[in-house]
């Protein structure tokens, strides 16, 4: 469409990242938004539906390459055939969540904004929403297992949910805290280690 449009949008992003840092989604204006970057409202129509529609083309492309790298990753645990390639892929765990931190402190902006700002969006539980996800294809994972390990414990769903939202939150919550990304990788693999661990006795395995 053009080089005006173009920086038009990036001029409308800019402000809209700025001002929802400060104010957070519900506090934060379409107007202001506008006068800060120098376009008129109508303009912001021809770029976004709403103010929903412009937060959402704001974390959207990291959202999708996060979830782009986690469904593979988890793909990968899924390709074992005996009790010892369990226990080889649940190892894995470490480096996968290496790989996931470092991806979070590249986009660092758009995950605090995600993690602070989101109230009255869809986006709003985020972390909530990613430990139900892993708690989900960590029971599917399980199920598989079961067909090369003794008869483990029944583990529910609701206690596979909070050793879930463990690991997660060691991840964000070490970004909102000003850790680095080293130490975030160091206390997110002791999480791992100790829910790993757990799983291990429980499914009679290592």
């Amino acid at each position: 469409m053009g080089y005006d449009y173009d920086q038009t949008h990036d001029r409308i992003m800019k402000s809209a990242m700025d001002h929802f840092m400060v104010k957070g989604f519900s506090g934060a204006s379409i107007r202001q938004i506008c006068k800060d970057a120098g376009v008129t409202n109508g303009a912001f129509y021809a770029h976004f539906k709403s103010k929903e529609d412009l937060f959402a083309s704001l974390v959207d492309p990291i959202l999708n390459g996060m979830q782009e790298l986690y469904d593979g990753e988890n793909q990968s645990y899924m390709d074992f055939h005996s009790a010892l390639e369990i226990e080889q892929v649940m190892e894995q765990t470490f480096s996968s969540n290496r790989r996931l931190i470092h991806y979070v402190f590249d986009h660092a902006d758009v995950f605090r904004l995600i993690l602070t700002a989101s109230a009255g969006t869809e986006y709003d539980h985020f972390v909530e929403d990613l430990a139900k996800e892993e708690a989900v294809n960590t029971m599917e994972f399980m199920d598989r297992c079961s067909v090369y390990v003794g008869k483990a414990e029944r583990i529910s769903e609701g206690l596979i949910r909070q050793i879930s939202h463990v690991v997660v939150s060691s991840i964000f919550d070490g970004l909102l805290d000003g850790k680095t990304e080293e130490e975030v990788i160091h206390e997110t693999e002791l999480s791992s280690e100790f829910c790993l661990a757990g799983m291990k006795h429980m499914m009679k395995i290592g």
